[in-house]
């Protein structure tokens, strides 16, 4: 966790040096999870809300660096028990936006790490790679302030394995290698934030 928030930091700092518009959004929406099999076992992971907040940094025109958190307290039920967990996801990303104006439809893509903790007991956290796609639109009221509506699939990633051969035939030889992974769970989020644009 401190390596991810010293690299953040470093990023932020980066990014805000060279920025042409800062924008600060708190989020809340909602977040539909769904069931998930493990190793036989039946997992549902119940639908909840979510809050957090995003930073938006403009880089370039209409393209934005954003450093999100996103968090969810919801139940998990399971054949022979049921518990709360507290689900976040941390991201660095990039934002799109499609055009200028005072409705701007939007794209975005991001990665970073998603953690599953029970929020009662003793039980380590579960930390995940994860990555997200989304879409929306803001809406602006003035120069200022606006809302912000998205749409976004996040998606843990658990690693399968790593494969690697070398083969040699009557064409030649070759080798050959790459790591699977597994999305255990997706989330999709739904939901609107504020939009802070901070005067440069």
């Amino acid at each position: 966790m401190k390596r991810i928030t010293i690299l953040a930091a470093v990023l932020l700092t980066s990014a805000t040096l060279f920025a042409q518009s800062l924008e600060i959004t708190p989020l809340f929406g909602y977040t539909f999870a769904g069931k998930v099999d493990n190793y036989g076992r039946s997992i549902d992971v119940k639908d909840d809300i979510l809050y957090g907040g995003i930073l938006s940094v403009e880089f370039a025109s209409l393209t934005y660096a954003e450093f999100s958190y996103e968090r969810n307290d919801t139940r998990v039920v399971t054949r022979l028990d049921r518990f709360d967990l507290a689900v976040e996801h941390y991201q660095v990303g990039v934002l799109r936006e499609l055009k200028e104006g005072k409705v701007t439809p939007f794209t975005k893509v991001s990665l970073g790490t998603s953690r599953y903790v029970q929020k009662v007991g003793n039980a380590d956290a579960i930390w995940l790679f994860s990555a997200g796609i989304g879409a929306g639109a803001k809406v602006f009221f003035n120069e200022r302030i606006g809302l912000r509506l998205f749409t976004n699939l996040m998606l843990p990633m658990e690693y399968d394995g790593l494969g690697f051969s070398c083969g040699i035939g009557t064409g030649g030889s070759g080798c050959g290698g790459g790591v699977t992974f597994n999305v255990p769970l997706v989330h999709w989020d739904l939901g609107a934030g504020l939009i802070i644009k901070l005067p440069q």
